[in-house]
């Protein structure tokens, strides 16, 4: 069975993310394996096996107080670099989706994601969704999935279409250009939405793409929005503060990032 992989470092953040993971988990029928990774073995002999058994148990009544306990949890602490873990933890355990949170806010001031999840959106092969801490929960969602028409973003979208049908929910594809509608974005809206007639495709203009995005998710009361992690980059550029705090902080979303396919 696939199970979703939830790192978690016993935070606030941690645990508001981890909603989104029971959830998600619900939906697709399938486990949780919850994991703490310490950097090193002085960490690791910090947190005692009572303080990790009480952490889990929180967790547990989080689950229970939402309807939940009857998701499975599979838990464990172990030592080692995040990034390393987790990428085993990917390939040995059948992981479809990993689910972190991140702080709103970095005091270096340059990125608006920590560098772990950084670090895991750019190397995971699975989707990633990543939950600002200022995110809540909501039992009835909206989705939608920024595209920019490209073929090879067809597995990702179909994954997301997949989860949204999970929830009895239509997926908003939402393309926002700087220039005008011409009559070949026209035809490429046509040709996608014949293509996926269970979607609502759009077509935004705006002189500023994040804007315009920020604008669609809010009139459209979106929760989650699907991207594609495409080169390197350009994802820098929309995780710097100056455009990732306007998208996760004005739209107020939940991230669902996936892999470019090759």
């Amino acid at each position: 069975m696939a199970k979703i992989l939830f790192p978690t470092d016993f935070s606030e953040t941690a645990n508001n993310a981890f909603l989104y993971a029971l959830n998600l988990a619900k939906v697709l029928n399938t486990d949780i394996k919850l994991v703490s990774v310490q950097p090193n073995l002085r960490n690791y002999l910090d947190v005692t096996e009572e303080n990790f058994e009480n952490y889990i148990n929180k967790l547990k009544n989080i689950a229970k107080e939402n309807h939940l306990e009857h998701v499975k949890i599979e838990s464990s602490l172990i030592v080692g670099d995040l990034l390393l873990m987790i990428l085993d933890i990917i390939n040995k355990d059948n992981i479809r989706y990993v689910v972190m949170g991140t702080n709103g806010q970095n005091s270096l001031g340059k990125k608006f994601f920590g560098s772990n999840t950084v670090n895991v959106i750019n190397n995971s092969p699975v989707p990633v969704l990543v939950v600002p801490n200022h995110v809540k929960f909501k039992e009835e969602r909206n989705f939608a999935f920024a595209t920019l028409f490209h073929q090879n973003e067809s597995k990702a979208l179909a994954e997301m279409e997949e989860v949204t049908s999970r929830y009895g929910k239509l997926l908003n594809i939402v393309h926002v250009d700087d220039k005008s509608i011409t009559p070949e974005m026209l035809n490429v809206k046509k040709e996608w939405q014949s293509e996926y007639p269970e979607a609502i495709v759009t077509i935004e203009t705006n002189k500023d793409v994040e804007g315009g995005l920020i604008n669609f998710c809010t009139q459209n009361n979106i929760d989650v929005l699907g991207v594609v992690h495409r080169e390197l980059t350009s994802f820098e550029r929309l995780f710097t503060i100056n455009h990732s705090q306007r998208l996760l902080s004005s739209a107020n979303v939940a991230l669902l990032v996936f892999q470019e396919s090759k």
